[in-house]
Formats: structure tokens, C-alpha cells, sequence
């Protein structure tokens, strides 16, 4: 191991040699806030001495490359043109290094330095090979001595920046358990919280249903009773009897329909050529339309009025028809069986009033308390699923919870090196 807390045994070694200690959830963020602190500050006071080395080489360089900078590496016998390109490769490489190496590593207080001081070591590396890369063969055949005094320094920092490396990977990985871990107990957290309002939603819901069966039975008992009474007895009977003039009503209305089909010929052209006035023109559409409904005790004499302006125009060739005696004759015994339709309507009228007279049940009761009935069944189907789904939810967060238990004892196992229980 990188750190001073000695070498990781795995988990199943743990579990074999060691009894398992009880912790609950909310102590675990605690202890592992301070593992990681105290891993913290042991990477914190061994990355010090790495940087100090770093440093060290640092210095080495910038001493290294005022040498180099001061040697002419025997270009005074040189062809002059190839003079020019060695200092130029050389006076590239000096200035570029320098400019890496210049600045003095960043003192370690915090683990956050660390890190920086990692990404800037491997910057610094990076930007001296691109500065080493387009002039390597200027410093392997001209400044060979420089070039391989450099390339062991370089050598140096990539193994001590390693060392750093490892150490920021170790927390690294430190940091992706502990955050794996504050996520499952936050799952757990969070699942119980939720099954606990789910579990009172589902006591206020079987409270509901309660007072829905206890409206159900009233409502119940409530519709017997007044199925069960005389007046609704009575009303059934009513009711039979108002459905049986419902039938005299259509027969009625057929026979009309069928006196008024005979005229319907000469009575639909007089519309086109007839000079009634407005009320009776529009008795004369509505006669056409439905006789029954138009033809009354206070619409009578108007009609007669149509029906007689109708026979004049028959007669008179306005009107031309097949046979005018026959469309004539027609007319007249239609005339002359007002009055038996409008008997026959007014007795219909009469019975159904007498029979409505007679209704003492009230109808409007009954079928409000029938529609209640209804709504609250339906309620009562729709809150038991509402729990039946509720239930199954719980059941299915309940079952998740020991494998994810599970992971964070293991977890912790892994971290702290004891076995541990939730509880």
C-alpha cells in the first residue's frame, strides 16, 4: 500500500478472521469523513516530500541548462550554415525549458494541492518533450552530455511524479467508495421516508374505504326500504300504466299522421302559392311536419282557416291535384275529425294527469341515492387498487434493501478494514 495503515486484506479474509460490528447509517458518514481526512493528511505530508524532490530536480535543470546555455559545444569549426541551425535548436531548447522551469512548485497545505501539483508536473513534462521533440537530433549530436544529463532528471520526475500519481488514484478511488456508499444509504434513507408516507396514505385509505362501506350500507339499506314500500309499490304500478299510454299516444299520432297523409299532396302545394298570413303559414308547415303536435284546442280554429283556404284553391285550380272531388272530400273528413283527435288527445292528457296526481314516491330520492350507491362502489374499486399498488411498491423497495445493505457493509469492509452489520 501507497499510505501507512498497512497492507488491504480482502473482504472474505476479513470476514473469517473478525465479528462483525453493529453500526447504524446515520454513523456511517462520520467515520468515513474522518478516514478520509486522516488519508487526507497522510497524502498531504508524503506528497510534501515528493514535491520536494521535484523541486530539487527542478533546480537541477536550471542549473544544468546555464551550463549549457554558457557552452559553445564546438561549433567554431562548424560550416557556418549548419552554426546557424545548432543555435537556433539551442537557443529554442534553452528558452523553452527555462520557461517551464522557472516557476517554483506551489508549497502543499490542502489535498487539493496535491492534485494541482499532479497535473502540473505532468504538464511540465509534457511541454518539455514537445520543446525536446522538433530539436532532438541538435541536442543528441551537438549537446549529447546536456541531452542525457536532462533525460536522467526527466527520468526522475516520472518516477517521483508516479509516486504522486498513485497516491491521487488511491484517494481517488477512496472518494468513488464513499460516494458509492452515501448514495446507497441515501437510497435507503430516502426508501424508508418514502415507504413511510406511502404507509400512512395507505392507513388514511383503508379509513376512507371504512366510511365508503359504511355509506355503501346505508345507501343500501336505505334503497331497500324504499323498494320495499308501498308508495313505490304504487308507483311501479303508475309507472305501468303511464307507459301503456305512451303506446295509445304513438297509436294515436300514427292514425293522425295517416288522415293528414291523405292531404298531404294538395296541403304541400298550397304552401307554394297560398297568401295566409304569417301565424297561419307557419300552423300550415307545422301541419305538414307533425299534426299531432300542432293540432290543439287552441290551434283549432286555425287550422280549420288552412284546411278550408286549401279547399277554395282546390276547387278553384290553384291547387291542381288527380281528383279533385276525391282531394276535396279528403280535406272536408279531415276537418270534420278534429274534434275526434283532438278527444282522443285530451283524454290521453287527462289519464296521464290523473295517474302523475296519484304519484306519492319521490323518484328523484330513489335514483340520487342509486347514482351515490354507484359513485362510492367505484371509489371504493379505485382507493383498493390505489393500495394494492402502493403495497406493491413498498414490497418492491423492501426486497432491494438488504442487497444494497449488503453493498455498503461490504464497501465499508473494503475501507476500513472491519467487518461491519448495519443495523
Amino acid at each position: 500500500m501507497v499510505f501507512g495503515w498497512g497492507k488491504k486484506r480482502s473482504t472474505n479474509a476479513i470476514e473469517s478472521t473478525q465479528l462483525a460490528k453493529q453500526i447504524s447509517l446515520d454513523k456511517i458518514e462520520g467515520i468515513l469523513q474522518e478516514k478520509k481526512d486522516n488519508i487526507s493528511n497522510e497524502i498531504i505530508e508524503k506528497s510534501k516530500s515528493i514535491r520536494d524532490k521535484i523541486e530539487t530536480d527542478r533546480k537541477k535543470i536550471i542549473q544544468l541548462f546555464s551550463q549549457f546555455e554558457s557552452d559553445d559545444l564546438g561549433t567554431h569549426d562548424v560550416d557556418k550554415h549548419l552554426k546557424i541551425i545548432i543555435e537556433r535548436g539551442k537557443n529554442a531548447v534553452i528558452s523553452g525549458v527555462r520557461k517551464e522551469t522557472t516557476k517554483k512548485l506551489d508549497e502543499i497545505k490542502k489535498y487539493q494541492d496535491v492534485v494541482n501539483l499532479n497535473s502540473e508536473v505532468a504538464q511540465l513534462l509534457k511541454r518539455i518533450g514537445d520543446i525536446l521533440g522538433p530539436n532532438s537530433r541538435v541536442m543528441h549530436v551537438f549537446a549529447r552530455k546536456y541531452a542525457d544529463k536532462l533525460k536522467e532528471i526527466l527520468a526522475d520526475i516520472t518516477k517521483t511524479k508516479a509516486e504522486l500519481q498513485k497516491l491521487v488514484n488511491e484517494y481517488d478511488k477512496l472518494d468513488f467508495g464513499i460516494s458509492n456508499i452515501s448514495e446507497w444509504s441515501k437510497k435507503i434513507i430516502d426508501s424508508k421516508k418514502d415507504n413511510e408516507v406511502k404507509n400512512n396514505i395507505i392507513v388514511n385509505t383503508k379509513v376512507e374505504i371504512q366510511n365508503s362501506n359504511r355509506t355503501i350500507q346505508s345507501l343500501e339499506e336505505d334503497i331497500k326500504n324504499l323498494k320495499s314500500s308501498n308508495i313505490y309499490i304504487e308507483f311501479l304500478n303508475i309507472k305501468k300504466e303511464l307507459e301503456s299510454l305512451e303506446v295509445e299516444k304513438d297509436r294515436i299520432k300514427h292514425e293522425m299522421d295517416f288522415q293528414f297523409s291523405k292531404i298531404s299532396r294538395p296541403l304541400g302545394k298550397y304552401s307554394y302559392v297560398s297568401s295566409l298570413e304569417k301565424p297561419l303559414k307557419l300552423v300550415m308547415e307545422k301541419m305538414n311536419e307533425n299534426p299531432y303536435d300542432v293540432i290543439t284546442t287552441e290551434t283549432k280554429n286555425a287550422v280549420i282557416e288552412v284546411l278550408q283556404a286549401v279547399i277554395k284553391s282546390v276547387v278553384a285550380g290553384n291547387v291542381s291535384v288527380k281528383d279533385t272531388d276525391k282531394s276535396v272530400e279528403q280535406i272536408e273528413e279531415t276537418i270534420t275529425r278534429l274534434d275526434e283527435f283532438l278527444k282522443l288527445k285530451n283524454d290521453l292528457a287527462n289519464n296521464k294527469n290523473a295517474l302523475e296526481q296519484k304519484i306519492q314516491f319521490n323518484s328523484k330520492d330513489l335514483e340520487e341515492k342509486e347514482k351515490n350507491f354507484t359513485r362510492t362502489k367505484e371509489r371504493k374499486a379505485q382507493l383498493e387498487s390505489e393500495i394494492a399498488n402502493l403495497e406493491n411498491q413498498i414490497n418492491e423497495t423492501t426486497k432491494l434493501k438488504p442487497q444494497i445493505a449488503k453493498n455498503i457493509e461490504s464497501k465499508l469492509s473494503e475501507i476500513l478494514g472491519t467487518k461491519f452489520t448495519i443495523t
